[in-house]
């Protein structure tokens, strides 16, 4: 017969495809380029994090930043003025915050607003700012808590800079952006504004609340409390 036989297709590939040399299999450029991802991503990761630090974006608050917990449009509004060093205010923070979040601010009943009425001197000042420097990269609620903790008498270099600055770096905040936004003093004026605020409205000691416009002195859980659930439907 004359007719030459056809060559079985399969077998042609892979006769092809076997004298490919091994760096151009497709297995091997699969796993060559697999690992040049992988690598290109460590690599990134070590240039642009450092440890402690993670992703988050630097931006100024504003002068019209309030530092809020809990629903916008809750019956209740609670204005809390208060000094960084002030000890009562500590004690509220630590045994009586909780159970305002877990009774009222979770259930949506009450909604609280953190004012600074920053008198004791240079630390509560530095305190309040570094607190609004904290907010700019979202970390104001857990740097008011940090404070609080650290709270070591008036004045006696509890919240020296150089603390403030550790204590953005253990919570994992940009310090270096932290620390330019501390040096720069740019809220300074909102805390001053503040201090004339809450004097205007009858607060001349920490804390003092403010309940839907009416004034409590001191940090009376059952007198506060009382009040707003006088408030609610």
């Amino acid at each position: 017969m004359s007719a030459k036989r056809q060559q079985n297709p399969t077998k042609l590939e892979k006769k092809t495809s076997s004298k490919l040399p091994w760096y151009r299999q497709p297995m091997v450029l699969g796993i060559a380029i697999g690992g040049v991802v992988v690598v290109g991503l460590v690599v990134f990761i070590a240039i642009f994090s450092r440890p402690g630090e993670s992703f988050q974006v630097t931006r100024p608050i504003g002068q019209d930043f309030l530092p809020e917990m809990g629903d916008p449009n809750a019956p209740v509004t609670v204005y809390e003025y208060a000094d960084y060093q002030c000890p009562a205010c500590a004690y509220f923070a630590k045994q009586y915050k909780p159970k305002i979040e877990d009774d009222y601010i979770k259930t949506g009943r009450v909604r609280l607003v953190f004012k600074n009425f920053a008198f004791l001197g240079q630390e509560s000042v530095w305190a309040a700012e570094a607190a609004y420097c904290a907010a700019e990269q979202g970390g104001f609620w857990a740097y008011h808590d940090k404070l609080f903790a650290n709270q070591r008498g008036e004045n006696r270099g509890a919240f020296s800079k150089p603390n403030l600055v550790r204590f953005a770096r253990e919570l994992g905040l940009k310090a270096e952006d932290f620390q330019s936004c501390l040096d720069s003093g740019r809220y300074r004026q909102k805390i001053q504004d503040e201090l004339r605020e809450g004097k205007a409205q009858g607060v001349n000691s920490t804390p003092s609340f403010i309940v839907n416009g009416q004034l409590v002195r001191g940090a009376d859980y059952l007198r506060l409390r009382e009040l707003i659930e006088s408030y609610l439907p």
